[in-house]
């Protein structure tokens, strides 16, 4: 779909979970325009994709520096009468960096968010992706609710990896060019042969 010129999704942490998340989990009847549907998508975060391949399946790299993707995901359960989430993703996992932060809206605390990163020890991408996970606060959820496994997720590239990567590249950009130093001895071997001319002329000219 057509997006206009400028605009930027920039959702605050309260507005993920009590408009896109609520009303995902909620609403009676499809609540989103279809703005909101791309801007927040539907995708697996925990399936047999790698983070890569799912940031380039939904136009990853068409994105500004630092702007992430967002998506409506599905929790999975390691055991089907267990309470442990599977953080599997692709050939790696999700590891979680913290115990989560409280999402309060108007003194109310109505959800939680999450920061993981990509971990794949034999990846080169080990450590390249982070995702935050918005999760509606369970007393919110109705008991036996068929949709409390939905979360929201906001995936982006690590900026300190990246930024890494990018010193590198420059580093090797540099190191692959030629030295400036025997250029510049080029140049200036001929300025000192035109003022010895210089000087001889000034000579003569003092003769005569």
């Amino acid at each position: 779909m057509a997006i206009a010129v400028g605009f930027r999704f920039l959702p605050t942490d309260e507005e993920l979970v009590t408009y896109f998340l609520f009303n995902k989990i909620f609403a009676q009847t499809d609540p989103f325009n279809d703005l909101e549907k791309f801007s927040v998508r539907e995708g697996d975060l925990y399936g047999s994709q790698d983070p890569r391949d799912i940031w380039n399946l939904y136009g990853g790299d068409n994105l500004e520096d630092g702007q992430p993707l967002y998506f409506f995901t599905w929790l999975k359960k390691v055991s089907s009468n267990g309470y442990r989430i599977s953080r599997r993703v692709g050939s790696g996992m999700w590891a979680g960096e913290d115990s989560g932060d409280t999402i309060t809206s108007r003194n109310y605390v109505v959800g939680v968010k999450k920061r993981f990163r990509y971990e794949n020890k034999k990846s080169p991408e080990n450590g390249t992706w982070i995702m935050h996970e918005f999760v509606v606060d369970p007393s919110l959820l109705r008991q036996h609710q068929k949709q409390d496994d939905i979360v929201l997720c906001r995936m982006k590239k690590n900026p300190v990896v990246e930024k890494k990567k990018k010193k590198r590249k420059l580093q090797q950009i540099l190191n692959s060019e030629p030295c400036m130093s025997s250029k510049r001895s080029k140049l200036v071997e001929p300025q000192t042969q035109l003022s010895q001319t210089q000087t001889q002329l000034s000579m003569n000219s003092r003769i005569f």
